[in-house]
């Protein structure tokens, strides 16, 4: 999984976040773990990720969040739309395809049906 996120520090500057997760099934239960760790590097500006190759790289580390912190997470994600429907709807997109994609990864090969 990958993220990106623009955003300004505090003087102003656009800073650009890039990160991953290694999403991959090892032996034993290993999801928690997968899920909690973000590989990042901010970059200076706002960075595409054809960029990166030639980008200002500010700082770079590995995220590490808890299960408390990572269930505090879920509750606060938001969606903007004109209509509680319409927020509703983008939440679930969202829920499909993060929790989705665990499945794929995890779950699949171990059972026949499954909710995505």
């Amino acid at each position: 999984m990958t993220y990106r996120v623009f955003f300004d520090d505090a003087e102003g500057n656009t800073l650009t976040l890039s990160g991953f997760k290694d999403l991959h099934d090892d032996a034993g239960v290993d999801v928690l773990s997968d899920t909690t760790v973000l590989f990042t590097k901010i970059y200076r500006g706002m960075v595409l990720g054809d960029e990166e190759g030639s980008a200002e790289v500010v700082a770079s580390g590995i995220l590490r969040v808890g299960m408390i912190a990572f269930l505090k997470q879920l509750a606060t994600f938001r969606a903007e739309g004109p209509t509680l429907a319409d927020r509703t709807s983008a939440l679930t997109r969202f829920g499909v395809f993060y929790f989705g994609r665990l499945w794929d990864v995890y779950a699949r090969s171990l059972l026949s049906s499954g909710p995505f």
